[in-house]
């Protein structure tokens, strides 16, 4: 019986050497897809990966949120191959969304050389529970790979709840039993991930397990380490079952090893500090078969593959390779059969070459009532000291509020690449040693086959679907046909323009505008006099809304919440920015009365409703127009008077009989009253595809309009027409932090906050110095992350009593 521990490195360096003298057990070739013809599988993965990919990141200043407190984050959009930041992207959608995945919030983000930063207020759209935070770009729709950021928070309304119990742990466990490279194989070596979680996602600790054959004996055992990962190996006998016994809350669990196969292959990985050992073992049943038939051994990192050859002669099969030769970060083996199926997969990561920078020694002074922190960073750094992006959260030393799952490393580096969330991934990228590494390889074992799913690189091809976004397009459709040159007014981001259109021209497009929160875009037209007059035209938006993203695994893990206890009759914080809390109280309740309004006429309707907002009334846009670009299933012309409306996306005047239209619920003798009518007179309009529900009369369809019953006046000018634009580029907003009752009670150590600095500097000397006022004088932790233009990585947290310098 023997429980698994960390091996030492004399262990590991042993095992090494003893695999190397079966290397004349095997033949094989191994090189890059450039240094031969490439095979159909580099072909395919080539293919695939040709598009350009990137991840986005995002660092919360908290992962616990009490309600009136502002969410701090800075963005990160980041070149997927070459781990540095897009210079690309200007398109970032940050968006909040509840338990049932619907959008709290959103922000459009603009993007500069890789980096944004702003803030979300935590305000009376949120109660106590938990939200998630995705942020991504329109262009990552494209792909399956989880490429996009997501990570939940919790929020905490002290009204509602004055404090949070524990979460009662059932005795109902969540056991995975993981092969290594995915298949058990009788008398073949084997490493078996174990994974234990509870009801919540969560892992399971210091669980100790013991592995029973068939009469009974004990084979082997192991222990769980802090997130419920452990590792066991053994050799499945044949005609033998086996069942995991676990003794958890006095109570014993039994899970059988299930799916033993009589043949098949196992994969092996042994690593050494230099090295690594891909061991590929069968048995007999198996060799028969497949001996001296030429398998294929894939490594790739989602964008680099290499491809080696082999041939079993005996049962044991090993190739070393030393980690130089390896690619940084994640590497995907697969091995593929005869028939070019993959078999199985292991996936592992190579510390090697990812460029990571650790926090020099901090240390502070004390100007008046504030703490100016200084930490010092490489010589290789300062040079590139303008290029650096970081972001730093400050929060009192004892805070439960910064429990998050990753970092900007892990995120990067390592979670697109895996179909499972993992938990606490940031814990293998900080103050990387050699017990996390051999985590992070126990983790990978219980992970399984990489994000990158071979059945799709085989038999789909790239696609642009979801276009690459720079900025708003906002296209110009003018109705008079005599006016050729307009003139678009300046924003905050881009300067005026003056077009000049041919007259046989219907339209133009401006593109790469970046409007900002309220910013309108101003249009005239230049007459034949040089004078500007108002147009007649009408603008068509892309983007128009922030796009919908679909949840990228089945479940995210909230941060973890220990029990706090708030104290009687103590207000945690006084309400700030008052009057901002005022006024959007009142929007609240306007938006809540329009939208019982809407969801009335929903309710009461057959068919889809559109509701025709205040920017389609301004947009210039008649109903024809409004149809043929809203409404799917109906199409409208405007011909000589007549208004010619039909289902389907063909209009032909002889063609089948158009749908049934009312008007304020009257059938009308004609349509044609309906020529150039005005968007600016409807209210809402019921589109009724099929009819159902209106009997014959409604065969072809039904279209229902109806009309505002005031019209407001609005204020115009006499030669530009203003239009709003319906999706517009946040502005970065200052975080302002929140003032508390008392700085000296449970509730502000755990969940108060001190500072967010989404923007430090880097002085003249090479330091990140930042100034913050501290009201309770007491030891604080900060948290850091960021990168470099280059790619070089900074994460970490320092702890700061102050009464010392650390």
């Amino acid at each position: 019986m023997k429980t698994n521990h960390l091996p030492s490195k004399k262990t590991l360096n042993l095992v090494l050497k003893l695999l190397l003298c079966f290397n004349c057990a095997f033949t094989t070739s191994f090189s890059s897809a450039q240094q031969k013809k490439p095979s159909s599988i580099i072909k395919n993965f080539q293919e695939y990966t040709s598009n350009y990919r990137e991840t986005a990141y995002c660092h919360l200043n908290k992962s616990t949120y009490i309600k009136g407190e502002m969410l701090g984050f800075s963005s990160y959009v980041i070149d997927k191959t070459q781990k540095k930041a897009s210079q690309s992207t200007k398109n970032l959608y940050c968006v909040i969304t509840d338990k049932n995945n619907k959008i709290i919030k959103s922000q459009l983000l603009k993007i500069n050389k890789g980096v944004a930063h702003n803030i979300f207020r935590i305000d009376s759209l949120f109660t106590t529970g938990q939200y998630t935070f995705k942020a991504y770009t329109n262009w990552m729709k494209n792909f399956d790979e989880p490429n996009a950021y997501i990570e939940s928070f919790n929020v905490i309304d002290p009204k509602k709840t004055t404090f949070e119990e524990k979460k009662k742990i059932s005795n109902v466990l969540d056991v995975q039993l993981l092969p290594e490279g995915g298949h058990f194989v009788r008398d073949v070596k084997t490493n078996v991930g174990v994974a234990i979680k509870n009801e919540y996602g969560y892992g399971v600790p210091d669980i100790e397990g013991s592995l029973y054959d068939s009469n009974n004996q004990i084979i082997t055992t192991f222990k769980t380490n802090f997130l419920g990962i452990g590792k066991f190996l053994f050799v499945p006998k044949t005609n033998k079952s086996y069942t995991v016994k676990i003794n958890h809350l006095n109570k014993e669990h039994k899970y059988a090893i299930a799916g033993i196969k009589n043949k098949g292959i196992t994969i092996r990985l042994n690593q050494s500090n230099s090295k690594v050992a891909i061991e590929l073992n069968t048995n007999r049943k198996t060799l028969k078969n497949i001996k001296n038939k030429p398998f294929k051994l894939i490594i790739h990192n989602g964008n680099i593959i290499k491809e080696g050859t082999i041939k079993f002669k005996k049962t044991k099969f090993v190739k070393v390779i030393d980690y130089k030769n390896l690619l940084p970060g994640v590497n995907v083996f697969t091995l593929f059969d005869t028939n070019n199926n993959p078999i199985l997969e292991r996936v592992f990561f190579n510390y090697n070459g990812i460029n990571i920078e650790t926090l020099g020694k901090s240390s502070f002074s004390k100007v008046g009532d504030s703490l100016k922190i200084s930490i010092p960073f490489a010589k290789s750094l300062n040079e590139t000291k303008n290029n650096i992006h970081l972001s730093v959260s400050v929060l009192p030393k004892e805070t439960n509020s910064y429990q998050k799952n990753h970092n900007i490393i892990s995120y990067t580096h390592l979670q697109p690449y895996l179909k499972g969330y993992i938990e606490n991934a940031g814990y293998y990228f900080s103050k990387i040693n050699r017990k996390k590494k051999y985590d992070l390889d126990n983790l990978l074992i219980t992970q399984g086959w990489s994000s990158y799913e071979w059945s799709t690189i085989f038999n789909s091809k790239p696609i642009n679907s979801f276009p690459f976004e720079n900025g708003i397009v906002v296209k110009v459709n003018k109705n008079n046909l005599n006016n050729s040159t307009f003139f678009l007014s300046s924003l905050k981001s881009n300067n005026a323009t003056l077009i000049n259109l041919p007259k046989d021209k219907k339209s133009f497009s401006e593109i790469g505008l970046y409007p900002q929160d309220e910013e309108t875009i101003d249009v005239s037209v230049l007459n034949k006099k040089g004078k500007l007059i108002k147009p007649n035209l009408y603008l068509q938006f892309y983007p128009n809304k922030v796009p919908k993203f679909d949840n990228l695994y089945t479940s995210t893990l909230s941060p973890k919440s220990p029990l706090f206890t708030l104290e009687e009759n103590t207000i945690p914080f006084t309400k700030f920015e008052l009057n901002d809390q005022q006024n959007l109280d009142e929007v609240t309740i306007k938006g809540n009365i329009e939208q019982k309004r809407i969801d009335k006429i929903e309710k009461n309707s057959w068919g889809d409703v559109y509701i025709v907002n205040d920017f389609f009334r301004d947009s210039g846009l008649t109903l024809a127009h409004y149809i043929n670009a809203y409404i799917p299933g109906f199409s409208a012309n405007e011909y000589l008077g007549e208004f010619i409306i039909s289902s389907g996306s063909s209009l032909s005047f002889n063609g089948s009989a158009p749908p049934l239209v009312l008007l304020d619920g009257m059938i009308q003798s004609s349509n044609d009253f309906l020529y150039h009518f005005n968007m600016s007179h409807i209210d809402y309009i019921i589109a009724n595809r099929h009819g159902l529900g209106e009997g014959v009369r409604g065969a072809n369809g039904v279209i229902k309009i109806y009309t505002l019953k005031t019209l407001k006046p609005k204020k115009s000018t006499q030669n530009i027409r203003k239009f709003q634009f319906p999706l517009t580029f946040s502005s970065s907003k200052k975080f302002y932090v929140p003032k508390y009752k008392t700085y000296h009670d449970t509730f502000y150590n755990e969940y108060g906050v001190i500072d967010w600095i989404p923007n430090p500097k880097i002085d003249q000397n090479g330091n990140l110095t930042f100034k913050i006022h501290n009201p309770a004088n007491t030891s604080i932790t900060f948290f850091i992350e960021g990168m470099t233009q280059k790619g070089t990585y900074i994460v970490g947290s320092k702890t700061l009593n102050t009464g010392q310098n650390q």
